[in-house]
């Protein structure tokens, strides 16, 4: 078996403040996508949406952890994937089978939980799930309370299958 490789789809880095960079018109070549977020200073939590869909159509379940303190929660019928976490400077997350019609999306999301005065001190996984059986032909990822700062780089990946 053939072992899968990351090809870069996509790429923004920001030289302005914006809030929010959306991936259109995906390739639909791949068998998974990955978004790589990458924020100069814990800017705040960021969310996904796909295909424009801001309806009630998704659902995740999240858990954190600081070394000291643990925390999740589940939420259903929101109109994003969020990552809950207010200073994020990595974040990975994963769609599977992103261009299947006969099922719904899953999404995994990993997240730091960081701040300038005390870095690395927590991280997130969170699930989802976009409740649509419509391929993924745009992704938006936007920041829940305000913009990404200037330097914030945003990579899109396909995975070949």
């Amino acid at each position: 078996m053939a072992t899968p490789t990351y090809d870069l789809i996509d790429s923004v880095t920001l030289t302005s403040s914006a809030s929010s960079v959306t991936f259109s018109s995906i390739t639909q070549d791949y068998r998974d996508l990955v978004l790589v977020i990458n924020s100069p200073s814990g800017a705040g939590a960021y969310a996904s949406r796909f295909n424009s869909d801001s309806g009630s159509n998704y659902n995740k379940v999240w858990m954190q952890g600081t070394g000291s303190a643990t925390a999740s929660q589940s939420s259903s019928n929101t109109t994003n994937l969020s990552d809950s976490i207010n200073t994020v400077q990595m974040g990975i997350f994963q769609i599977m089978d992103y261009s299947a019609t006969d099922k719904h999306k899953t999404v995994l999301a990993r997240t730091d939980n960081t701040t300038a005065s005390a870095p690395f001190t927590g991280a997130l996984a969170m699930a989802g799930r976009w409740a649509s059986t419509s391929a993924v032909t745009s992704w938006q990822i936007y920041h829940t309370g305000g913009a990404m700062p200037i330097g914030t780089t945003v990579y899109l990946y396909g995975i070949a299958g």
